[in-house]
C-alpha cells in the first residue's frame, strides 16, 4: 500500500456506507427526524451484517485485509458507538440532564472499549459480549417507541455493560445472519411507516 487511500478499495464499499449511514442519522437528527435517524442506524447494521462476506468476495493482499479490518472497527465506533447517544442526545435537546450525558459516555466508553478488546483477542469462534451493532439495533429499536429521558438514560449503561459483559455469544453461521439480519430490515420498514406518515 502507498498511501491510506488504499481503504477505499471496494472490498470496503459496504463499510464505507455503513459509516455513511451511521453520520447520516446525525443529520437527520439535527433535522428533528427521528424515523429517519433510527432507519439509518438500522442500515448501518445492515450493512455491516454482511460486510465481511462482500469483502471476502475480493482478492486482497494481507495489507489490504488488515486495513480493512482496521477501517471496519474505526467505522463501528463511530456508526454504532458513538452515533446512537449522539442521535439521542440532540432529540432529547433540552429534556438531556447530566445523568443522561453520564450514560450516554458510559455507552461509547464500553462500546470502544468492546472494539479494542475485539481487536486484540479476535472472535475466535464467538464474540465476548454483545456486538456494537447488535447495540445500536437497541437504539434503532427503542427510536421507533419515542422514548423518554428516564428510558434512554437508562437504556445506554444497560447496553454499555451488556458490550463488555463476560458472556460467550457464539459467531453465527450464514443461516444465522440472514436471521440476524432480519432485525434490521423489520426496522427500516418500522421507521419508513412513521417517516412517511
Amino acid at each position: 500500500m502507498k498511501s491510506p487511500a488504499a481503504a477505499f478499495h471496494p472490498s470496503n464499499l459496504l463499510t464505507c456506507v455503513s459509516l455513511s449511514a451511521g453520520l447520516g442519522s446525525i443529520v437527520a437528527a439535527l433535522h428533528h427526524n427521528a424515523a429517519a435517524a433510527g432507519a439509518l442506524l438500522a442500515g448501518a447494521a445492515l450493512s455491516d451484517t454482511f460486510d465481511g462476506w462482500f469483502a471476502q468476495r475480493f482478492a486482497r493482499s494481507n495489507d489490504l485485509r488488515a486495513l480493512g479490518a482496521q477501517l471496519d472497527s474505526l467505522t463501528d465506533a463511530i456508526a454504532f458507538g458513538a452515533a446512537p447517544v449522539i442521535v439521542t442526545g440532540i432529540l432529547i435537546g433540552g429534556n438531556a440532564s447530566i445523568a443522561w450525558w453520564i450514560a450516554a459516555l458510559t455507552y461509547i466508553a464500553c462500546a470502544i472499549a468492546r472494539l479494542a478488546f475485539f481487536n486484540v483477542s479476535g472472535s475466535k469462534g464467538g464474540f465476548v459480549g454483545v456486538p456494537t451493532p447488535a447495540a445500536a439495533l437497541a437504539w434503532s429499536t427503542a427510536l421507533a417507541f419515542n422514548p423518554g429521558v428516564t428510558t434512554v438514560t437508562l437504556l445506554a449503561p444497560a447496553l454499555g455493560l451488556a458490550m463488555i459483559a463476560p458472556l460467550m455469544i457464539p459467531r453465527p453461521g450464514r443461516a444465522g445472519l440472514s436471521a440476524f439480519a432480519a432485525w434490521p430490515i423489520v426496522l427500516l420498514v418500522v421507521h419508513a411507516s412513521h417517516w412517511s406518515g
